[in-house]
């Protein structure tokens, strides 16, 4: 599958290009092809072939040739050096095989997992423009070591190397840049994410007393970068005192309002209303749960393309309504839950990105690796349905807990992440809903006191 070779073997691969051009074979489906064909990176029956180390100093030569990505080939993709489509294109390959058998085998995710080092290693080398791309995919497809709840430190330490060599290609590194510029090139972005992964990941190495210097000079890498950002223009108003503080919905606030990473509930009317109308959620997810039709109705609705956590199925977020649409199937049998939040405007008539509400379920044993919305403004509120033991969830500097009948209103726009360390599975009913200060994307004025909103 993998070859590492000299010069007439990265000769060979390049040659693959034009012998795929000339077969002008359609790939097949994603369920019935081999991984095989679905992971090598040269075209069809073509060796990807990297750069190994001891030829850094030819990183990008061939002969006198300059390696180019379209010389690079993943399926049938070659690769460009727009960084966007060329995340699209692993995403692709990827997802084909996630959404098949072949993702449940562990030795053909390795094989996949072997693929992506290979394309780091050339992204580091010769191609930066595949960086981005690569080190996302790691921090989707791969966080989790063997699909479990445990962070992979192998994977996620690449990753935000990779993030970091990303951020230097693109030009986001340099903050003399206009903020017109900083912002159209997505640079804001590119920084949020690279501080979370950096500071992620270094806690998760101290954590598991694994290389403590590393660890302790990522986390001041990742502090650094807090600090270079913080006195940015476009961040320098924000009244953030740790990294921990970082929130997207500063990004539509201007300077006066208040952020909070969790928010009181006695002062959310939907949150009060959801602890009203506990016994109905719980009784429709009752329902659901004794008819055994939980993941039925979840694969048979939006599912959630987002890979948080490690399996397919181990967090699924069944959803009743989205984006002021009713989920059909699941409301065929949830009927009452269904049309008590219709009447809610916060999310029946609220314009914001990704509203609505679902029934959540969160195995045990599993996680939801560290995330932040990024396209503000809304807030997110959990309502307890079934909660075990042993699940938390941290947001900002804040950890929380569930309680059956308790809602529990945060900022998703901040850094959260779940772990699950008990026996049972742990269902919630979750609710994205309008922000409370928000009077742009809601059809009816928020009812929420100013002082709440202001400092």
């Amino acid at each position: 599958m993998r070859a590492y070779a000299g010069p007439a073997g990265m000769q060979q691969g390049l040659n693959c290009k034009r012998e795929q051009a000339e077969h002008h074979r359609e790939p097949l489906e994603p369920d019935a092809r081999p991984l095989e064909a679905l992971s090598l990176l040269r075209g069809y029956g073509c060796p990807f072939v990297a750069l190994p180390p001891a030829w850094a100093n030819l990183a990008g030569q061939l002969g006198g040739q300059q390696i180019q990505e379209s010389d690079l080939f993943l399926g049938s993709q070659a690769f460009t050096k727009n960084e966007s489509e060329n995340l699209g294109i692993i995403y692709k390959w990827l997802d084909d095989i996630m959404w098949s058998q072949a993702w449940d085998l562990p030795a053909q995710r390795k094989v996949a997992y072997a693929q992506l080092k290979d394309l780091a290693e050339v992204s580091t080398l010769a191609l930066p423009s595949l960086a981005f791309g690569v080190g996302q995919a790691l921090y989707s497809y791969f966080w989790f070591e063997d699909n479990g709840g445990k962070i992979d430190l192998e994977a996620a330490d690449l990753s935000v190397r990779l993030h970091d060599l990303s951020l230097q290609h693109s030009g986001c590194s340099d903050l003399s840049m206009g903020v017109g510029t900083f912002l159209s090139k997505v640079c804001h972005e590119r920084w949020l994410f690279l501080i979370m992964l950096s500071a992620e990941v270094g806690t998760a190495f101290a954590g598991r007393r694994k290389d403590l210097v590393h660890a302790a000079a990522m986390l001041q890498r990742a502090n650094q970068l807090f600090a270079d950002l913080k006195e940015y223009p476009f961040f320098s108003f924000r009244r953030w005192q740790s990294l921990y503080d970082i929130n997207t919905n500063s990004h539509v606030f201007p300077e006066g309002f208040r952020q909070r990473p969790v928010w009181p509930t006695a002062a959310v009317p939907i949150a009060v209303w959801l602890e009203e109308n506990y016994e109905v959620f719980r009784q429709d997810l009752d329902l659901i749960l004794n008819q055994s039709s939980f993941d039925t109705l979840y694969f048979m609705g939006h599912v959630s393309m987002t890979q948080f956590s490690g399996r397919r199925e181990s967090w699924a977020p069944l959803n009743l309504i989205h984006n002021r649409e009713l989920a059909p199937h699941a409301c065929e049998v949830a009927q009452r839950s269904c049309k008590l939040l219709a009447e809610r405007p916060e999310i029946a008539r609220c314009h914001a990105r990704d509203v609505g509400a679902a029934f959540a379920r969160l195995q045990p044993g599993m996680g939801i690796k560290p995330h932040l919305w990024n396209a503000p403004p809304r807030l997110a509120v959990h309502l307890g349905l079934i909660t075990p033991p042993g699940a938390t969830m941290a947001v900002g500097s804040e950890e929380l807990r569930w309680e059956e009948g308790k809602a529990v209103v945060f900022d998703d726009t901040y850094i959260h992440s779940v772990k699950h360390e008990g026996t049972d599975d742990r269902y919630l009913l979750i609710a994205w809903f309008c922000h409370p200060c928000d009077t742009m994307h809601a059809e009816v004025a928020p009812e929420l006191s100013e002082s709440l909103c202001l400092q």
